[in-house]
Parts: structure tokens; sequence; C-alpha cells
């Protein structure tokens, strides 16, 4: 069966933007992320990470794995940027203590 060709454009639009808006309305934990900025954020990195071709091929279940993990990171970047020097001191040696274990 031969490849379909589809557009960096339609991957995004079709595939891409929708799982965002589905973790933006049903992750709490999501709720006050910015969905433009955040398929933004996406966009870049999966550009970044990935030709078109294993774009398109890759399955859903693993293009919403790689989302969700990018909006995760996100989530993390938004509350340790809200951290006083003191609050990161104690979660950097509370990260080392659990990597010891």
């Amino acid at each position: 069966m031969p490849k379909v060709s589809v557009s960096i454009n339609d991957i995004f639009q079709n595939r891409v933007i929708p799982i965002v808006e589905n973790f933006l309305a049903t992750d709490s934990l999501l709720e006050n992320l910015d969905r433009d900025e955040m398929v933004g954020v996406i966009v870049d990195v999966l550009m970044r990470n990935y030709s078109p071709e294993q774009l398109q091929e890759m399955t859903d279940e693993a293009l919403t794995c790689k989302i969700r993990r990018i909006l995760g990171g996100q989530v993390m970047f938004g509350l340790l940027s809200d951290l006083t020097a003191r609050e990161i001191e104690e979660f950097d040696a509370s990260v080392r203590g659990l990597r010891k274990s």
C-alpha cells in the first residue's frame, strides 16, 4: 500500500491540537496552561526531535504520550519558577535524595 503524504500543518491541525485541547479540558493539573502557548511549545519540541515522516507514522498512543510528557514538563517548570532560592535548594536536595534510593 503506498504511503500518503500529509503536510506537517495537517499533522498538527488534525492530530496534535486535538490531543492538546483534550488534555487541557480534562486534566485539572493542566487547566492553567495557555492553549496557544502549549501548542507552540509542543510544535517546537516535536519538530526538533522528529521528522514529518516520523510524526505521520507515529501512533496516536505514542503521540499522546509524548504530548502529555511535554505538558507535564511545562507544569513542573511553572511550579519551579515560582519557588524562592531557598525552596529550590530544598527541592534539589530532595531530588538528589530520591536518586540515591
